[in-house]
């Protein structure tokens, strides 16, 4: 059985929650135990790392995203190299990951991009070889994802709440998902859409309901995009500036760990704004199973930043709310008041 000891007096604890309730009584907080017996720093700046809690202090070697972005562009390649691939397998390993993550996951969950993946290793499948997995969506996109479907039929669940403009549709309620094709076109694919706030509030407070609803597309033999209308390059200014602000690193790992647990039935992919979301779904319903295994996200991305930004929806410009002047009679009498 595993003993954790205590550096300051040698006392000895079966878990760890004993051992960190112990150290109080040395009159020391947490961090600065850890940071004074376990001294560890960020690999790029030398500084120390920062503590938050002890699990992530210790699988952490970079303070910030940026510090380690940084670091392997500085770092020797075969440094870098080595590190990414020991990085990964200890993950995967410790995630119970059956597959190597999506481009999103990566992103979200400060991994090395997919970008600096394929630039140092060539591909990302070929870095998943040397790993000794396989990728969670691993296949090219297909060239019927660029054509246009515009025209095609589309059927929508009753309960959307706010629908998407579609030149032919058909309010129908589906089992699941938002929005899927005719029978006659069926090709085993549903989309759901999402706004930002629901997105953050599905994953969150509605996380069960979702599952169930994912389990039922999975029973069924059935593929599930979660499109959220959001540009995921904008997304902690977009929750800054709502109403109801998420913990998105909560978001996230929530995110996580539903595309790890249900890789085989869903993704999610961030259309960029509504009009994205017109354009994006029809694709996915109509090239259906030729997607189930493509990382959409990093695809649509690309073919937003092929296309430009106008694509994009505009930010809406702040209005600032401004104090009334009073006139000349109100600030004297408010003067002869204050008097």
């Amino acid at each position: 059985m595993m003993q954790f000891e205590c550096k300051e007096c040698g006392k000895t604890f079966d878990t760890q929650r004993g051992l960190h309730m112990h150290i109080k009584k040395h009159d020391l907080l947490l961090g600065d135990y850890y940071v004074k017996h376990y001294p560890r720093f960020d690999r790029l700046t030398e500084k120390p790392i920062e503590f938050k809690d002890a699990k992530r202090y210790f699988s952490t070697d970079f303070n910030t995203t940026r510090n380690m972005n940084l670091w392997f562009e500085k770092a020797p390649k075969d440094e870098v190299k080595k590190y990414i691939l020991e990085k990964f397998k200890k993950r995967i390993e410790n995630k119970n990951l059956k597959h190597a993550p999506s481009s999103l996951y990566l992103k979200t969950g400060d991994w090395p991009t997919l970008e600096v993946i394929k630039k140092l290793f060539g591909g990302y499948n070929a870095f998943c070889e040397q790993v000794g997995v396989s990728p969670a969506y691993g296949k090219n996109v297909c060239k019927e994802f660029f054509e246009d479907y515009s025209d095609e039929e589309v059927w929508i669940d009753t309960r959307e709440n706010k629908p998407l403009n579609f030149k032919k549709s058909i309010v129908f309620k589906l089992d699941f998902g938002d929005y899927t094709l005719p029978p006659k076109n069926y090709t085993h694919t549903h989309a759901e859409r999402k706004s930002f706030q629901d997105f953050a509030a599905t994953v969150t407070n509605g996380y069960a309901r979702f599952i169930r609803e994912i389990e039922r597309c999975q029973s069924l033999g059935c593929f599930l995009f979660i499109v959220v209308e959001a540009d995921y390059n904008k997304i902690y200014k977009t929750n800054s500036a709502a109403y109801k602000k998420f913990n998105m690193g909560f978001v996230f790992s929530r995110m996580r760990s539903i595309e790890a647990q249900f890789s085989d039935c869903c993704q999610f992919v961030f259309s960029g704004s509504r009009e994205g979301s017109e354009e994006l779904i029809p694709k996915i319903l109509c090239c259906g199973k030729k997607l189930w295994n493509v990382d959409l996200q990093y695809f649509w991305e690309k073919e937003l930043e092929k296309n430009g930004l106008d694509r994009r929806q505009p930010e809406p410009l702040q209005e600032v709310q401004r104090s009334k002047r009073r006139d000349t009679f109100q600030r004297r009498l408010h003067r002869r008041k204050r008097g």
